[in-house]
């Protein structure tokens, strides 16, 4: 399965109210709508070191990296190249 896919499956079925019904949009701010507050960032961080098998360090937790799904992927996509 594709890394959008995995992310996007995460965050609705883990994240957003109401499950499997709702949906989000590659493109659309995790942050400025309410999804990714400080303890859904952190779920979603361990969620991407255990799935990816990547390491997020305390200085990649920025707002450019988690901001949405499409920097979620390009921040996971660039973790795996430089560990891979």
């Amino acid at each position: 399965m594709p890394t959008e896919q995995i992310v996007t499956r995460y965050i609705v079925d883990e994240l957003l109210p109401g499950g499997g019904t709702a949906s989000v949009a590659p493109d659309t701010s995790l942050i400025s709508t309410g999804i990714l507050d400080s303890i859904a960032l952190l779920k979603l961080i361990l969620f991407l070191e255990e799935q990816f098998h990547v390491k997020v360090g305390d200085r990649e937790v920025i707002p450019g990296n988690f901001e949405t799904v499409e920097r979620i992927v390009s921040f996971v996509d660039a973790k795996e190249r430089v560990s891979g």
